[in-house]
């Protein structure tokens, strides 16, 4: 890494930190504490302690199941399109990790039945408790990931700035079609993650991924999250964690990217 890019990282990571700490100080002034009812205190305990919160039964498997169904569908083609209704579908195809991922961005825009789930009150109001300020979906997703799908990207972050997801499986997951791993309270390692913002990584590599010699001391605390369709996760992705391989069969999930902003995002287009 040379000296201008160490300059830039170092920036860059500057202004993570200081938005980190202006919003923790005005959250400890004037908290957001929205009204939970038990399930919701729950998964901010949890999330507090191990950076994720699982949810079982939030959706029936019948409803998963269909809508992953329909959601497919979509696929059949073979081919990545941008549809009238403002979503756009791209095949992941041919790359060094998550090849054979597809997925559909704004997923609501072409089944306005899940517009109610992007702007979830249930997920929204456990982020907002967490972070102690309004957090808004910025994009509701549908991911299909492949059964060949062996090369799902390793152990990462998905933001160097604080962003939140939750993950509805659309089909029962166990360990031959990749569940989502996480390694539990990295959300806190706060110096693993800096170092790694400043430092990067080499030509051809994401930014926010760690090598295995990396994450080795941790990996006694990952959790592998298996369940039934319409199980929901929640997770503070500034902690470290990955998608399995999907070594036996294929898995779908819906995937919604909530951050501090509200807006649009536009990904992959």
């Amino acid at each position: 890494m040379n000296l201008r890019t160490t300059i830039t990282n170092v920036q860059a990571t500057y202004r993570v930190v200081k938005d980190d700490v202006r919003d923790a100080v005005r959250a400890r002034r004037q908290p957001w504490l929205p009204e939970l009812d038990d399930a919701q205190a729950k998964a901010v305990a949890d999330l507090r302690r191990d950076g994720f919160a699982v949810v079982p039964n939030y959706w029936t498997p019948e409803r998963a199941l269909a809508m992953r169904d329909q959601l497919e569908a979509y696929l059949a083609d073979g081919k990545s399109r941008d549809f009238d209704e403002g979503a756009w579908l791209r095949f992941w195809d041919d790359r060094a990790y998550d090849q054979g991922v597809r997925r559909i961005y704004h997923a609501e825009r072409l089944v306005p039945e899940l517009s109610p789930l992007r702007n979830d009150p249930f997920v929204l109001d456990i982020a907002a408790a967490y972070y102690g300020q309004p957090f808004h979906s910025n994009v509701l997703v549908f991911q299909h990931n492949v059964q060949s799908n062996e090369h799902t990207r390793y152990y990462h972050v998905d933001s160097f700035v604080r962003e939140f997801k939750s993950f509805i499986y659309l089909d029962d997951v166990d360990d031959g079609n990749g569940p989502f791993a996480y390694l539990s309270g990295t959300q806190k390692n706060h110096r693993a993650r800096l170092k790694k913002q400043v430092i990067g990584n080499g030509p051809g590599e994401s930014d926010t991924s760690f090598r295995p010699e990396e994450v080795k001391a941790s990996l006694n605390n990952e959790v592998r999250v298996v369940g039934s369709a319409g199980t929901l996760i929640l997770a503070d992705v500034r902690g470290i964690h990955r998608g399995t391989p999907q070594v036996d069969r294929s898995r779908s999930v819906l995937v919604n990217y909530i951050l501090k902003h509200p807006g649009d995002l536009v990904i992959d287009k």
